[in-house]
């Protein structure tokens, strides 16, 4: 046992030293460094008046899929900016559509340098062609999965293009099942 524990301490030094992160995948950067959902927030409410969920679909559109906000991030975020004054919140069809205030405004105008290096970050995740690391798999599928998502929700209700797709990703899981065998042998 004490061995075992030993080697896990070893390996966790040596991935920690060479940048890796977890079972020998590396740690990808943060989407958004702390304080910047609250500006970008701000900056989609400035483009229109919105609601949680469409924040939350909003910026997964803008990044590309790599970074999804739960609710449990994004609903807290509201209401602080709501306690804070930088939005208002109207009940509108049952959803609660929050408004930009003059206090938002003034936020978003102090820090407008931020939220420009903010929108760069997310736009360089929101291109598919975006240079990846090689461990980034997550990254990859979460990219695969909002393409297939918005192809799939673009063509809705047509599901002519359906029986397409889908031979494409079973063709997909078959190369990568071969990758992954011939790698084994």
């Amino acid at each position: 046992m004490y061995h075992r524990h030993r080697m896990r301490r070893a390996a966790a030094a040596y991935m920690k030293m060479h940048g890796q992160h977890g079972r020998g995948g590396f740690r990808r950067p943060r989407p958004l460094d702390h304080g910047d959902l609250r500006l970008l927030i701000l900056s989609l409410i400035e483009e229109e008046p919105r609601h949680g969920y469409d924040l939350i679909i909003e910026i997964e559109q803008r990044t590309g899929g790599t970074y999804k906000p739960s609710p449990g991030v994004m609903y807290p975020a509201l209401s602080v900016l709501e306690d804070q004054g930088f939005v208002k919140a109207k009940k509108l069809e049952g959803k609660r559509v929050y408004r930009l205030t003059e206090a938002g405004e003034e936020e978003l105008a102090e820090h407008a340098d931020t939220l420009a290096k903010i929108e760069e970050r997310l736009e360089k995740l929101a291109q598919p062609e975006a240079e990846l690391h090689p461990g980034d798999i997550r990254s990859a599928s979460r990219r695969l999965r909002h393409t297939l998502f918005k192809t799939v929700t673009e063509t809705w209700p047509d599901t002519s293009s359906y029986e397409e797709i889908v031979e494409i990703l079973n063709q997909a899981r078959a190369d990568i099942v071969k990758a992954a065998q011939k790698k084994a042998k």
